[in-house]
């Protein structure tokens, strides 16, 4: 090979190896992303936020619904982040499918989520102001001056304070005798309704509202958070990281292996350049 078509193969070769290097430190695909990884575990712990609030929402262990608000808020990232992956390329397209999946799932159950709060918020109100309801209907029937409304009424003082109950019961731990409890004692009040004055008939109208709201609300409530907790979104957002995870790993070892060929492509070409330096410093000597 001659001296010219030696430094030409080696500028060849170098310059290949360069390029490599720089496609590598460039392109976005090629490297390990940790901030897509940062975003898909803080996706995942607000799902698991989201969760737990909802159950503690639930339980009357948080009283408001900011922990569920804000979860949500930093869910509805998912659709972001699921476009984020879809510009890493083809590689990361099992991942992004995966988070657009989740952030779907998310999206139809944005009413689930609103209809959750407002049918607790009115089985909290309900609960708590039952009570006053009931104590006012017991008072009227001891203190009611007519006799046979006195009489009515006073039979029903075991059913209104085995409502009571109920409501106090069914608070703590649900259960069917207790709902059933509350549908036939409300029958029975209801046929006492036309012996009432206004004030005794709107006292009645009140406690019934009361515990219709809560034999309504009450099962729908739990429904709706059994359907929430137990929604997709976070196995979506789980196998998302599980395939990010291996897309990423077979870059690392793509880019590993490109790292080793233009290592080998340097190496060659420093080579034929030092021959080349070799045969010239041979051919200067006398």
């Amino acid at each position: 090979m001659t001296r010219n078509a030696s430094l030409v193969l080696a500028v060849l070769l170098v310059g290949s190896a360069a390029l490599l290097v720089d496609v590598m430190q460039l392109s976005p695909r090629a490297a390990f992303h940790e901030r897509d990884l940062q975003r898909l575990d803080a996706l995942l712990t607000a799902r698991g936020t989201f969760e737990a609030s909802v159950l503690e929402a639930r339980a009357g262990l948080q009283l408001n619904f900011d922990p569920i608000n804000h979860a949500l808020s930093s869910l509805r990232e998912s659709a972001a982040a699921a476009e984020t992956l879809r510009a890493r390329g083809d590689v990361y397209a099992p991942a992004a499918e995966r988070v657009a999946l989740a952030a779907r799932a998310l999206s139809e159950q944005e009413a689930a989520v609103e209809q959750f709060k407002t049918d607790l918020a009115l089985l909290r109100l309900s609960s708590q102001h039952f009570p006053l309801a009931a104590d006012a209907l017991m008072r009227r029937a001891e203190s009611d001056p007519r006799k046979r409304a006195r009489n009515l009424l006073a039979a029903e003082l075991a059913n209104l304070a085995a409502m009571r109950s109920a409501v106090e019961r069914l608070d703590v731990l649900p259960g069917h005798e207790d709902r059933e409890r509350l549908e036939l004692g409300l029958s029975r009040l209801q046929t006492l309704r036309a012996s009432l004055d206004d004030r005794g008939r709107e006292e009645l109208d009140t406690l019934s509202g009361y515990t219709r709201a809560i034999l309504d609300r009450r099962e729908r409530v739990d429904q709706i958070a059994r359907a929430l907790v137990r929604s997709p979104v976070r196995a979506h957002l789980e196998a998302a990281r599980a395939a990010y995870e291996r897309s990423a790993l077979r870059q690392a070892q793509k880019v590993g292996a490109l790292q080793v060929f233009s290592g080998v492509l340097a190496f060659a070409g420093v080579a034929v350049l030092a021959s080349v330096v070799l045969r010239s410093a041979r051919a200067r000597r006398p």
